[in-house]
């Protein structure tokens, strides 16, 4: 009888052992069961840092060197003048040259701009004009019974636009002399050239200075 229960309980704790090992197994079974169906075993998604953004470096145009002056606009000087100083530009082609063409107004024209860019004479253009002896018509009083013409307001655009000027620098003018007839101009002072009725005239040194 002693034995048969020993054998029983033997039985009994082998059952027992296999009971818990199956418990065991269907354990860890559900466990990989249940991490399967999480995806535990998918490769992890790789996440990228975003890049980091650069600022863009400002685009920096190239420092051009200012376009040299035409031989014009070396010659042209301060063309700034109000609308006065045009009428008195005008105004004073008319009084001295009105028999001549467009070219010969504009050259009254400029010899009183070579003088106000001249530091021997005065530096506005009424103050030029009205200079004493400077300009017979404004001393005889022509000067304030003319008025300016179309052809002297073409004559002002030509310089003032077109910036011509073949002026050479003149500071004087003078009705041409007759062959043989001295006149303070012809004696004192560099004749440049004769245009239409009048010789233009340039002091001694500033030929010699050219």
């Amino acid at each position: 009888m002693r034995r048969r229960g020993r054998r029983q309980r033997r039985i009994k704790q082998r059952r027992r052992a296999t009971a818990a090992a199956a418990i065991l197994i269907a354990a860890i079974a559900s466990v990989f069961c249940y991490a399967a169906s999480r995806g535990d075993d998918a490769p992890e998604p790789v996440i990228e840092s975003p890049e980091t953004e650069t600022a863009t470096p400002p685009t920096i145009e190239p420092v051009t060197a200012a376009p040299e002056p035409t031989k014009a606009e070396t010659l042209i000087k301060s063309m700034d003048w109000d609308a006065d100083e045009s009428y008195i530009l005008a105004k004073i082609a008319m009084a001295e040259a009105e028999g001549e063409d467009t070219e010969g107004k504009a050259l009254v024209i400029l010899t009183v701009l070579n003088r106000v860019w001249s530091p021997q004479f005065p530096g506005t253009i009424e103050e030029v004009i009205a200079d004493q002896n400077a300009f017979s018509s404004y001393g005889n009083g022509r000067y304030d019974r003319v008025e300016p013409d179309k052809d002297c307001w073409a004559a002002l655009a030509l310089v003032q636009i077109e910036h011509w000027d073949e002026s050479q620098g003149a500071l004087y003018f003078e009705r041409t002399p007759e062959d043989g007839e001295s006149t303070w101009h012809s004696r004192n002072l560099v004749t440049l050239f004769i245009h239409g009725n009048h010789t233009f005239y340039t002091e001694k040194e500033e030929q010699d200075g050219n």
